[in-house]
């Protein structure tokens, strides 16, 4: 029984390591998804949509533990990201479990100390927002389209300062905005052919 007892913790690190070696899983969807009208809150208790980020060509709405190794790894570098592609078309926002802060002013904090204090964040009440959406696991970037369309979805731990991963996603946000164009113009073809 002690040697089980001495094995378990052994196995919980080879877990740990295993997941946080978890490379990132991409699914860019081929027809953009219906999002539901699912709310989280800011520091000041209003409740916001991802329809209401829709300034720019793509919003990458991630959700994040502060429990999660791989969340914590990618902040410092999506901190970078958000700061190199925020003129460029692409918003970051976070989502967070409202239980693992108590105020916005100790996850500022904590943001901060990991080295991300220019990613705005936002806590999931009750996890609705996370089981609305579907995602049961974390770091997950969910990808919107200016039309409040889901077009995506990136799990796992990404080098989000990486040039090459900042390239693939400004083409993915030109490749977003094309395809909504594209869309638009034959919606707007076929009401003028009725």
């Amino acid at each position: 029984m002690n040697k089980i007892l001495q094995i378990i913790p052994v196995l919980f690190l080879a877990l740990i390591i295993f997941v946080c070696e978890a490379s990132a899983k991409i699914n860019i969807f081929p027809q953009a998804r219906y999002i539901p009208e699912l709310s989280f809150y800011g520091d000041s208790g209003k409740a916001y949509k991802l329809k209401d980020f829709h300034n720019n060509e793509l919003l990458m709405a991630v959700l994040w533990s502060r429990t999660c190794g791989p969340c914590i790894n990618d902040m410092k570098k999506l901190d970078k990201f958000a700061h190199r592609t925020k003129d460029k078309g692409i918003q970051v926002i976070l989502i967070s479990p409202e239980k693992e802060f108590r105020t916005g002013e100790e996850r500022y904090n904590f943001l901060r100390k990991i080295g991300a204090p220019h990613l705005v964040s936002y806590v999931d009440r009750k996890a609705n927002f996370v089981n609305g959406m579907g995602v049961f696991v974390t770091p997950a970037v969910i990808l919107v389209n200016k039309d409040n369309e889901e077009v995506g979805q990136i799990t796992g731990d990404v080098d989000w300062d990486d040039d090459d991963v900042i390239d693939y996603m400004l083409k993915l946000k030109n490749d977003v905005s094309k395809k909504l164009e594209e869309k638009k113009a034959a919606n707007q073809q076929n009401e003028e052919q009725n």
